[in-house]
């Protein structure tokens, strides 16, 4: 009988935890939509900001901001890393993690110096243990808030002043892509020094300048400034729709579990169950039987 009781609290014990993993996944769909739908809509903005800035950097202009210096080939990298906040995501920051690490492993053995701004918590552990050199962090920023906007632009300002002050020759960031909501992937994108080819867009052909107001030097800084924190924005939210996407995918899976657990250990007490029936009638048959040798 203790069997039997140990067999129905496991089931009891894994009948809440996948009470809770149907929860988290419903939770995480909600959230995926939410997050798919930002990360799609940032998408044609992007592509708008990239044609602006390609535009510029073809334009003869005696303007030459900060942000356009070129100090290629680069001998000290700047790298921005992506993670969650959160764990219970699959594999989603073990790739890119792994991608990073790996990636930052060669630069230092090529003898380049490297600097990294950590974005969540899930990988700043990871990046120190690498013997990664932090200059920011930022965490608990995926939701978008008031102060999460502040705390990032607080983080992201770190590699930005460093390229400007020339500390860095190339900024490069590190997130995962959303495709679709099966399917994610890791990306190393360089967006510092910008380059027609960085953009995916050819430069344009035409000499017509841009009309600016009052002067061009503050409104190429504040578009190119833009571009950037777009960048930035934008990998957080295709990494949100990824951790959600992820997230949903991993509860689904650990249900899925909970439920053949729960099925493998009731066939486990059936079967223990009429074995102790079996057993009590064997041994009711046999002391009736001893009880009738008596009398005979």
């Amino acid at each position: 009988m203790s069997q039997l009781r140990e067999i129905r609290q496991q089931i009891a014990s894994i009948g809440q935890t996948r009470q809770i993993t149907q929860a988290m996944q419903r939770i995480a769909f909600i959230k995926m939509r939410r997050a798919k739908e930002r990360a799609l809509t940032l998408r044609p903005y992007s592509r708008h900001l990239n044609r602006i800035v390609a535009r510029l950097m073809a334009l003869e202009t005696d303007v030459r901001p900060a942000l356009l210096a070129s100090r290629l080939p680069a001998h000290r990298i700047g790298m921005i890393v992506v993670t969650t906040d959160k764990g219970l995501c699959g594999s989603l920051n073990t790739r890119l993690l792994h991608m990073a690490v790996t990636q930052l492993d060669s630069w230092q053995r090529a003898g380049r110096e490297v600097s990294v701004t950590a974005i969540g918590a899930r990988g700043l552990g990871v990046l120190r243990r690498a013997g990664a050199r932090i200059v920011a962090q930022a965490v608990h920023v995926g939701e978008f808030g008031t102060g999460d906007a502040d705390a990032l632009m607080g983080a992201i300002a770190v590699p930005l002043h460093q390229f400007i002050d020339g500390e860095i020759d190339a900024l490069f960031v590190a997130t995962n892509r959303f495709v679709n909501s099966l399917q994610h992937e890791p990306v190393l994108a360089r967006f510092l020094p910008f380059s027609p080819e960085m953009l995916e867009l050819p430069a344009p052909g035409s000499s017509v300048d841009y009309l600016y107001e009052p002067e061009p030097g503050p409104v190429i800084d504040a578009a190119l400034m833009r571009y950037v924190e777009t960048v930035i924005f934008r990998a957080i939210a295709e990494n949100a729709a990824c951790e959600q996407s992820a997230r949903m995918t991993a509860m689904k899976a650990a249900t899925e579990n909970a439920s053949r657990m729960i099925d493998e250990l009731t066939v486990k007490y059936n079967k223990r169950r009429q074995e102790a029936i079996t057993n009590e009638l064997e041994e009711i048959i046999a002391g009736a039987d001893a009880l009738r040798g008596e009398g005979d």
